[in-house]
């Protein structure tokens, strides 16, 4: 995917380093923590963050948060990127 825009509207709106918000929507018992988790560590290895997860009615889907300290704009766009590489992973946001 394209995150040109996107680069240039997060430096337009956030003064980096800040705290910055993804959500995450897949398939549960299929996009799992430690695969979010390995995830951030491989981009920002160190980085604060948190994660919190909701269940959906049915308990097909999972919708995580995910708050982590980013140092630029570029962290940002490489933890979109490998995020959405992963394996039941529905929506980013």
């Amino acid at each position: 995917m394209d995150y040109t825009g996107l680069a240039q509207r997060l430096a337009e709106v956030h003064q980096f380093p800040c705290t910055y918000m993804i959500k995450l929507i897949g398939v549960t018992n299929v996009l799992l923590e430690r695969t979010i988790r390995d995830s951030v560590d491989g981009v920002l290895p160190g980085a604060e963050f948190t994660l919190t997860c909701r269940a959906s009615a049915k308990d097909r889907f999972s919708s995580w948060t995910l708050d982590v300290t980013v140092p630029d704009v570029e962290s940002v766009i490489a933890l979109y990127t490998a995020l959405e590489a992963l394996e039941g992973m529905k929506v980013l946001l």
